[in-house]
């Protein structure tokens, strides 16, 4: 199963972080995996080179594990756009959630 666990501050979005596998399939067929590995990939690639921000990312391909937050110190601007992006791949993982319930597990932490 992958475990994403979605950190949140006054209901902005800080983290997205995806663990495991789904075991869907054997590796390199597995559909669920490639859906959570896409989004949260594109999400990276939006942070970076669309808005221009350096989010703090870990990969780690022997779990797998793979985690983005956005930095604190962004202005107001930079701050709305990164929660565009942030929630919008939130929204992805919600989908694949109800597709692969069996698969992909959820779960929110707010820091308010």
């Amino acid at each position: 199963m992958i475990n994403v666990t979605i950190v949140k501050i006054n209901q902005n979005i800080i983290t997205i972080e995806a663990t495991g596998h789904s075991g869907y399939a054997e590796f390199g067929h597995d559909i669920v995996c490639a859906v959570v590995s896409t989004l949260t990939q594109n999400l990276v690639n939006g942070l970076e080179r669309v808005i221009n921000i350096k989010p703090r990312t870990i990969i780690d391909e022997k779990i797998p594990h793979f985690s983005v937050s956005i930095p604190k110190d962004l202005d107001k601007d930079k701050s709305r756009e990164a929660q565009i992006l942030m929630q919008t791949t939130y929204l992805g993982l919600i989908d694949a959630r109800d597709s692969f319930k069996k698969f992909i597990k959820i779960k929110e932490i707010h820091n308010d």
